[in-house]
């Protein structure tokens, strides 16, 4: 037998943090996660590395953002390789002597990025083999409402992206009775993506009628335009679809921590948020406002802990690592400063109650709540961070590709 306590990771893609009310929010749309955060350990201020998926779970699964490589042909391949060339999370458990299983629903978290290694059991629920072209297809979001077709579609299949919980729970469920009857410690992985667009939640949690968030969601795919007769309503039908299915999602959590054993650390977050109009009227992810980098993050099962200071994602593995050892964590894993990127040119320096902003049109400094600040002390600490980040990846950059020329030149 052994002292190492079992770990179960739930990510949650495009969830935002002010939907729960652990985090301050007062809808009651995470009655289980409210419970088991109140006596659990808590992080305030947890922020994504990314605002989208690819970016997001390849930096929380190595501990390490993926940088360009002189070898990679594409961001595909670039993830690939940084998961190559790292000991990813399920790696870092069978280090310890784990048993590992994931689960996830989302091609970009799939066996053709290389998320399988590692994992003793690995399941994507994709029927045919990925390729660059099928990923991209189901990444689409621009092409109104053939995309929202095919999207639905392959929900209702479910299949890709858009399998429900419900559909692979009893998979989860299965794997955990026959792993809880050895001798090894598990870890196990587990991607939702009912909060991700389309939200079309089943038909016990829809608060509103199937066609009012059938048509919301094809406005969304249309392009959200603003300043339409019906564009108020709709944009209110598509909030009210996206909080069913948080309210979904608050079932599985609920489910999960009854189908575990009390000590087993149980870790919820969102991979990234999501946008509504807030800023600039941009809807979704991968730009990174607050609302798409604030995510929720908790442990249950650990003794009651608030973390206030600002927590990267990209902490994940050495985090679950600890509870897997059966470490208590305080509020001193927080940091000062952390940050988030994306591929079109933005960094964020988190500080908790402000952060600074480098895009190509320019830098801002502005509260968590998006008032601006003109403190020049809060520019400093955001350029210099920025500088030093973007220094120390070119040179890393640089070891990589110098040892990769000297593995195709036979030297080494």
């Amino acid at each position: 037998m052994t002292d190492k306590r079992d770990v179960v990771l739930v990510t949650v893609d495009s969830f935002r943090s002010d939907r729960c009310g652990f985090l301050g929010s007062d809808a009651g749309l995470t009655p289980a996660m409210d419970r088991l955060a109140e006596d659990g350990l808590v992080f305030e201020n947890a922020v994504a590395p990314a605002g989208a998926t690819s970016g997001s779970s390849s930096t929380f699964f190595t501990g390490r953002y993926p940088i360009d490589r002189s070898t990679a042909s594409d961001r595909k391949e670039v993830m690939r390789q940084n998961l190559k060339a790292s000991r990813t999370l399920p790696q870092r458990f069978k280090d310890m002597g784990y048993r590992t299983a994931g689960f996830t629903a989302n091609p970009w978290t799939s066996r053709f990025f290389g998320y399988d290694a590692g994992f003793d059991d690995f399941e994507d629920f994709m029927e045919n083999d990925l390729t660059s072209d099928t990923i991209e297809k189901g990444a689409d979001r621009g092409g109104g409402l053939s995309a929202l077709t095919s999207q639905v579609v392959n929900w209702w299949q479910g299949q890709d992206m858009y399998m429900s919980w419900d559909a692979f729970y009893d998979q989860i469920t299965d794997w955990l009775d026959e792993a809880r009857r050895g001798d090894e410690p598990f870890f196990c992985w587990i991607f939702l993506v009912d909060v991700h667009m389309p939200y079309l939640p089943p038909k016990g949690y829809r608060s509103q009628s199937s066609a009012a968030a059938y048509a919301a969601n094809a406005w969304l795919f249309g392009g959200a335009k603003q300043n339409t007769p019906l564009s108020g309503m709709l944009h209110d039908r598509l909030l009210r679809a996206y909080d069913d299915t948080v309210r979904f999602t608050d079932e599985f959590v609920d489910r999960m921590a009854r189908a575990v054993d009390d000590d087993t650390a149980l870790c919820v977050h969102a991979d990234h948020g999501e946008s509504f109009g807030e800023r600039d009227g941009h809807y979704g992810h991968g730009l990174l406002y607050e609302e798409t980098v604030r995510v929720p993050l908790f442990v249950a099962n650990h003794p009651e802990t608030r973390v206030e200071r600002p927590f990267s994602l990209a902490g994940l593995p050495d985090l679950l690592t600890r509870l897997g050892r059966g470490e208590t964590i305080d509020d001193s894993v927080g940091h000062p400063v952390v940050t988030s990127r994306n591929n079109d040119g933005w960094r964020v320096v988190h500080g908790g109650s402000w952060r600074y902003t480098r895009r190509p049109e320019g830098e801002s400094v502005e509260t968590a709540d998006g008032e601006p600040l003109e403190e020049e002390a809060l520019y400093d600490i955001g350029r210099s961070v920025t500088d030093h980040e973007q220094s120390a990846e070119a040179e890393r950059g640089r070891v990589i590709d110098a040892a990769a020329e000297l593995a195709d030149s036979g030297t080494i």
